[in-house]
């Protein structure tokens, strides 16, 4: 394999296809261009050279801070994220006296005059609680339970002999009856089905038997072979097609 030759048609395949563009048509129109849609075009010497005018001079001005603008000012230090700047008091604000209303808005916040702190956990009886004594009410439902330890009746309850003798009503009899079943009710069949004499002794007719036999298919290779499948007939060569297939045949005129 290392010493064969190429063909001649292995060869004519391997040659790079031919470049038709022309260097004019690449122009670098996405260079520096930050994904925009328009190119950047290179400027001629005719804008390089020309004037501008009054009104872009004045446009072009940078805009200019406002008088009271200080550069580089803490305005945001220790702001919190506050959108208001933090400015440092002037020398006025500092020797300014106190007045009685920002001296009652300084003071803190006063508890209500009902205010209860959390209690603590675990409650601390009083002395007088410790000494009181319980009222006879109280001592009485303080009582335990008393449960009798016998004896107790014998589990079979005694009949009478009056019970014993007694004859129920006929509307007793009447509810006594038990629930009969449907007409044409039929029990549930054993799970064992007990084959009769006769189905085992029962010849299957020659239907049966035509029916419980296996279906042979032929094998899809013999099926789906046909050496004359494209080949067509003496017959059909020499068809004429009727006038309503010329009618249909033809093409639709549209206007």
């Amino acid at each position: 394999a290392l010493a064969a030759q190429p063909s001649d048609r292995i060869m004519m395949l391997a040659q790079p296809k031919a470049n038709m563009s022309r260097q004019e048509d690449l122009k670098p129109q996405w260079e520096f261009s930050c994904g925009r849609q328009s190119p950047i075009i290179k400027p001629s010497v005719a804008a390089r050279t020309a004037g501008t005018a009054a009104r872009i001079g004045e446009l072009s001005q940078p805009k200019h801070p406002p008088g009271g603008y200080t550069e580089n000012r803490a305005m945001y230090e220790f702001s919190c994220g506050r959108s208001s700047p933090i400015q440092e008091p002037t020398v006025g604000a500092q020797g300014a006296p106190q007045r009685t209303r920002t001296l009652q808005l300084a003071q803190p916040k006063t508890v209500h005059a009902g205010y209860e702190s959390t209690r603590e956990v675990q409650t601390v009886p009083t002395a007088a609680a410790m000494n009181t004594r319980p009222s006879e009410r109280i001592e009485q439902l303080a009582e335990a339970k008393k449960r009798p330890a016998g004896p107790f009746r014998e589990p079979e309850w005694p009949v009478s002999a009056k019970a014993k003798k007694a004859q129920v009503s006929e509307r007793v009899r009447e509810l006594a009856r038990s629930k009969g079943l449907v007409e044409g009710f039929q029990g549930n069949r054993d799970v064992q089905w007990n084959v009769s004499k006769s189905a085992k002794q029962a010849v299957a007719t020659r239907r049966i038997e035509e029916l419980s036999g296996p279906i042979m298919r032929e094998s899809m290779d013999n099926v789906q072979f046909n050496p004359d499948v494209f080949k067509v007939s003496e017959a059909a060569k020499k068809a004429k097609c009727s006038a309503r297939t010329e009618e249909l045949a033809q093409p639709i005129v549209r206007k």
